[in-house]
């Protein structure tokens, strides 16, 4: 809610562009140190990957990046809370991301059973910290500044495939689509992190269109990427949605169907809602039982149909040697672990990857903030249902992947996460802007 500044302090208070500038800044961070980090992925996924080290230009072009967007964050916190303390509005989803931060990260990395912490997960809390004390912005521009965030990664990676195919494109690859033996990767990031923007961007597309002129052009290209990243979870995500969307507007005009308002007009209703819903998850469990199968490096070791549960059962071992705090960072990381169940990189869930380590502890962090997150979501609804949809993508990628979890901040998942955040306190503040003012947290304590 809109805080009572002390007289003479408003001209002090930064204004609204901190948000825009800082997802700007994240956004063409990730983009410039991908598109000069040298990797070679032409011999396929399994092929060694040649990432930047401490003497490419990359690291350099990251490092100051990073500093200049935690700099500008550190500073802009510190002002807020000396002029107006802690605001009200998105203090709680704040907080428990700061829970989902502390359980899922420090914790386990002082009491976990391999201890051992990362200073680099640190890093990301500083720039949604700066979110949080930023001012409003109006919605229609922070949601169009998200679509464009998204639909730039989706044109870059799709350009990068036609300049610089051994960077972009993985051959090689026995892939789910037949004849198309190749997955994009594109710039700053993998395949699952460029299939999750553009399916999110589109899914952004069908519940708030893009007033922009080049808009058939941004579908296209995010659908060409969609498929050519051969991204199996998030193809299912859009499936949802767009039936969602479809079960929703014949749930709302049933007259399409010709069948009246009657009792009998909604039964029959009711029954077409839970066909469809069926349909939906049966088409889903098809798809996930025939695309997963050999899509996980090291498929040779795994038994199901999924290619995953492998890696889940060997998590839930590693959680249940130590439940209360887990295995600790080195889950699935540290060359002891991968040398001795596999060289993946992570559990392949995000409750899964809290559980085995961070244990019962990070777990219960991680709902926390989803909760919280939810809640925050459903309120946004109201006004856009761009965040709720945004928040739905993320929570869905946790099914398959760890999108929370980001050990640098120009990351396009931990941008991701960022964008999903942002838009979640804005519509807070917004919401609370549109009630009238009330003291900072800080104000009504004294």
């Amino acid at each position: 809610m809109t805080e009572v500044l002390p007289p003479g302090t408003a001209q002090r208070d930064p204004g609204p562009i901190l948000v825009p500038a800082l997802l700007l800044l994240v956004a063409a961070g990730t983009l410039v140190t991908g598109a000069l980090t040298p990797r070679d992925l032409s011999l396929g996924e399994g092929a060694p990957i040649w990432a930047a080290g401490g003497d490419q230009p990359a690291f350099h072009v990251s490092r100051v990046v990073t500093a200049a967007a935690l700099l500008a964050s550190a500073l802009v916190s510190a002002r807020v809370i000396l002029v107006r303390g802690f605001p009200r509005a998105g203090l709680g989803l704040w907080l428990a991301y700061l829970c989902f931060i502390g359980s899922n990260f420090l914790l386990p990395g002082l009491a976990g059973r391999e201890p051992g912490l990362d200073l680099r997960l640190l890093l990301p809390p500083i720039a949604f910290t700066a979110v949080y004390f930023a001012r409003a912005v109006p919605m229609a521009r922070l949601v169009a500044l998200a679509q464009g965030t998204m639909i730039a990664f989706v044109h870059a990676g799709l350009a990068a495939a036609v300049l610089q195919p051994s960077q972009a494109l993985a051959a090689y690859l026995e892939g789910v689509i037949p004849g198309l033996p190749v997955r994009l990767y594109g710039v700053g990031g993998g395949a699952t992190s460029l299939g999750a923007l553009s399916s999110t961007f589109l899914a952004v597309e069908l519940v708030a269109p893009s007033r922009s002129r080049w808009r058939p052009l941004h579908l296209f290209a995010a659908g060409a990427a969609l498929v050519l990243t051969q991204a199996k979870t998030s193809w299912l995500f859009l499936l949802l949605v767009a039936g969602a969307l479809a079960v929703r507007a014949l749930w709302r005009r049933p007259g399409w169907l010709g069948l009246g308002h009657g009792p009998s007009a909604r039964a029959t209703h009711g029954l077409l809602l839970i066909g469809a819903v069926a349909a939906l998850i049966a088409l889903g469990a098809a798809v996930g039982g025939r695309l997963e199968v050999g899509s996980v490096p090291g498929g040779e070791n795994l038994t199901t149909l999924t290619g995953r549960t492998y890696i889940w059962t060997t998590s839930l071992r590693a959680w249940l040697d130590d439940p209360v705090f887990g295995y600790g960072l080195g889950l699935w990381e540290s060359e002891r672990f991968r040398a001795t169940w596999g060289p993946f990189d992570h559990a392949h869930n995000q409750l899964l990857h809290a559980l085995a380590s961070a244990g019962l502890v990070g777990l219960l962090g991680l709902l926390v903030y989803l909760g919280v997150a939810a809640a925050a979501a459903w309120r946004a609804a109201r006004a856009s249902p761009a965040p709720l949809v945004l928040l739905a993508g993320v929570a869905f990628l946790c099914l398959s992947n760890v999108p929370l979890r980001a050990y640098y901040l120009l990351d396009a998942l931990a941008l991701l996460h960022l964008l999903v955040f942002t838009l979640l306190v804005n519509a807070e503040k917004l919401a609370a802007e549109a009630v009238g003012p009330q003291p900072a947290a800080s104000a009504a304590r004294r």
